[in-house]
């Protein structure tokens, strides 16, 4: 794999772009505060470990030499499955079939996929896919359709199908959906405390969950919890699962937002960055999810020309 991007350090203030490198003293007490790789040492990322927790920020991105599948095409949304180890659900937008993609990265980085449609579903604009539980305890998928296009909004509801036998998957239930507040384009989407959560494309990125139980009844309208300092565009946002990180991608940057230490949602909102990396230049950025089978703290990320990225923490 070869790396790509370079490390910037965050928290610099509220700028429509990536914060800038302080001077370098200060650079240095940062990375001896929170644990920052300073750009010029020495030493590659390792393989992450599980269970160690999300605490040194990567330092790059490792593109993979192939990428996505050819027949997978470029990615608008990836969600990491628990039920199936290894299996990556990735969904395509706007003029592309409802089909989900089970997508498998073996330990160098090569996909292999299989497709399956969604039953019940139309794709007029599939942003992103996030996993969540039933009440029954079922795993299941909500596929966002972001609405940008001039069409209404809705959240999709599928069964977790078996990676590697179903053929096909099921919608189960069709939810509509509209902000409080504004029109708000939206394409990047996860799952926290297993309540949806929708990060809008504006700057600061607004953040909003829907904390009633989504109903085909009606339209379901989210609250609007905060906003996310530095970042906007905001393609991919996900948690990592030890609830250390939040981690946010425009189409070429990655931001990493540190819990202030309850665990909450809220605990991220509302203040800067701890760290920024430049991944992807160029190449438009516009799904990613962190990936249990390379360790609590690796995510994967792809782009809409089918590269693929790798990102670690350090030392984890």
């Amino acid at each position: 794999m070869m790396e790509a991007g370079a490390v910037h350090a965050g928290g610099q203030g509220r700028r429509p772009r990536p914060p800038v490198r302080p001077r370098t003293g200060r650079l240095l007490a940062l990375a001896a505060l929170v644990g920052l790789v300073v750009p010029g040492t020495a030493g590659g990322a390792g393989p992450a470990r599980a269970g160690t927790g999300c605490q040194v920020a990567p330092r790059g991105a490792a593109r993979t030499v192939e990428g996505l599948p050819k027949e997978s095409g470029e990615a608008s949304g990836f969600a990491a499955s628990q039920r199936y180890p290894g299996a990556l659900w990735m969904i395509r937008d706007s003029g592309h079939p409802p089909d989900l993609y089970a997508l498998r990265f073996n330990p160098d980085g090569v996909a292999t996929n299989r497709v399956m449609p969604v039953e019940g579903a139309n794709n007029k604009d599939w942003e992103d896919v996030t996993r969540f539980d039933r009440p029954d305890g079922s795993s299941a998928l909500w596929i966002v359709e972001s609405g940008q296009t001039g069409t209404e909004r809705y959240v999709y509801e599928v069964p977790e199908p078996d990676p590697d036998h179903d053929v096909v998957a099921h919608a189960v239930a069709r939810y509509a959906y509209s902000y409080p507040d504004a029109k708000s384009n939206t394409e990047a989407a996860f799952t926290y405390d297993n309540k949806l959560v929708l990060v809008a494309k504006t700057f600061p990125a607004k953040v909003y969950r829907f904390d009633k139980p989504l109903s085909t009844s009606g339209v379901n309208v989210p609250t609007l919890l905060g906003e996310l300092s530095d970042s906007r565009g905001v393609s991919v946002a996900k948690p990592s699962p030890d609830r250390h990180w939040l981690v946010t991608a425009t189409h070429d940057t990655l931001f990493i937002y540190r819990n202030r230490g309850s665990g909450s949602l809220e605990d991220f909102l509302d203040r800067e960055p701890f760290h920024a990396l430049v991944i992807a230049p160029g190449d438009n950025v516009e799904s990613g999810d962190f990936d249990p089978a390379f360790g609590d703290c690796t995510m994967i990320l792809g782009s809409e020309n089918r590269n693929s990225y790798r990102v670690q923490a350090e030392g984890s």
